[in-house]
């Protein structure tokens, strides 16, 4: 995948799910880690097909986002609970749209 076209794609998935945080005057490390975390998702998602687990191309972004929340849920359990279904549904969503994306406007783009 292009590079420049996957860190774009990952930072405007990243402030999707970050800016309702610094909206929020949450602390500014939680903000910039959830940020960080989906521009890497993102690049991982962007390059990454698992035959190996049989699933259609649209359900690599939410089990890729959701395996990769799960550190972050560990962590974020201890302090807060009610955090814990918001941080997993946001990682089903936001998986699922970078996988649409990839899908959808990679071949587009690239082809």
């Amino acid at each position: 995948m292009e590079l420049g076209f996957t860190l774009l794609t990952g930072a405007v998935i990243g402030l999707i799910d970050a800016l309702p945080m610094f909206l929020k005057k949450m602390n500014r490390t939680d903000c910039w880690s959830a940020f960080l975390q989906y521009v890497v998702v993102t690049f991982i998602i962007f390059n990454t097909t698992l035959p190996q687990l049989g699933i259609n191309d649209f359900l690599v972004g939410p089990v890729v986002a959701l395996l990769m929340a799960i550190p972050m849920v560990v962590m974020i359990g201890k302090s807060d609970k009610k955090a814990i279904p918001i941080v997993l549904v946001n990682a089903l969503i936001l998986g699922f749209i970078i996988s649409v994306i990839k899908h959808f406007c990679v071949p587009l783009l690239f082809a």
